[in-house]
């Protein structure tokens, strides 16, 4: 890898070396071409900012429908819409996800004994 990376450093030293070398004319054209191949990277690739926008104003919506209308067959739908937005937001391990289905048989079994 020191190899790769001393070979990548001597070909950018020599093209550094060369550019220096090249007359007025020949770097303004330079320069000009690189803006302009920006320029058309920017216009091939702008839309995906209206698409990210809509991305989230979507996610927004559909959190503030479920937020409103979903949580109401269970009781206080904002209180749960908190507990699980905390469960969401939580950095504690996994355990609790990776032995889900043991949690759920104990509730359905706590649920028949009381």
């Amino acid at each position: 890898m020191n190899d790769e990376q001393s070979f990548f450093d001597n070909i950018r030293q020599t093209l550094d070396n060369s550019s220096d070398q090249l007359d007025a004319d020949i770097t303004r054209q330079l320069h000009l071409a690189r803006y302009r191949a920006l320029e058309n990277y920017e216009e091939k690739h702008s839309y995906w900012k209206p698409a990210g926008g809509f991305a989230l104003a979507t996610m927004l919506l559909a959190a503030i429908g479920v937020w409103q209308f979903g949580g109401h067959e269970r009781g206080n739908g904002m209180a749960q819409t908190m507990d699980d937005l905390e469960l969401i937001a939580s950095s504690d391990s996994l355990q609790l996800y990776e032995d889900l289905e043991f949690y759920q048989w104990l509730d359905v079994i706590e649920d028949n004994a009381g």
